[in-house]
């Protein structure tokens, strides 16, 4: 396997993914002002998070581009993982992503795995008792392509690509 990253439209072939480099940014969904004595308010949504992708790798082919076209909905397998915290003997955990499947794994803070028993969409339930710790996955997305780039290095025979999307 080249890379962990996977795409459902377009595709990655062989030599064109090695080393890919994931950036995840929550998308802005308010602002910051400050009000007549200085202090600093936000005001915008902080109940959920949605995130921007930009995905960068230079290889020795580029991406599958078939079906790729700016404003198209794909599902994205992210490289950059996601953690989360748990507490101690909770057996519930509700992710704030869907994870890919066989990326998920649980540890406690002193890095000893605890069992997950059962994961379903966004929903988890692990071993107890447990001295609580981390949930480590990478998140699946819907996204939709905001725009990507080919490059071509002739004389260096690297090829790269850029890809960037933005969460429905």
């Amino acid at each position: 396997m080249e890379t962990e990253l996977t795409i459902n439209i377009g595709g990655l072939p062989p030599f064109s993914a090695r080393g890919c480099e994931q950036e995840l940014t929550p998308i802005t969904q308010g602002e910051f002002h400050r009000n007549i004595n200085g202090d600093l308010i936000y005001l915008g949504n902080d109940t959920h998070t949605k995130y921007k992708s930009t995905i960068k790798c230079s290889d020795k082919a580029a991406i599958a581009t078939d079906g790729l076209y700016r404003g198209r909905e794909i599902e994205l397998g992210c490289i950059q993982r996601l953690w989360q915290k748990f507490e101690a003997n909770q057996r519930e955990v509700h992710l704030d992503k869907i994870p890919v499947e066989g990326s998920l794994y649980a540890h406690s803070e002193d890095k000893t795995e605890i069992a997950i028993l059962q994961a379903t969409d966004k929903h988890i339930t692990l071993n107890a008792p447990n001295p609580g710790g981390f949930i480590c996955y990478r998140p699946k997305l819907t996204m939709r392509i905001i725009q990507y780039s080919l490059n071509t290095n002739e004389w260096g025979i690297k090829v790269g690509w850029q890809m960037e999307c933005e969460e429905i």
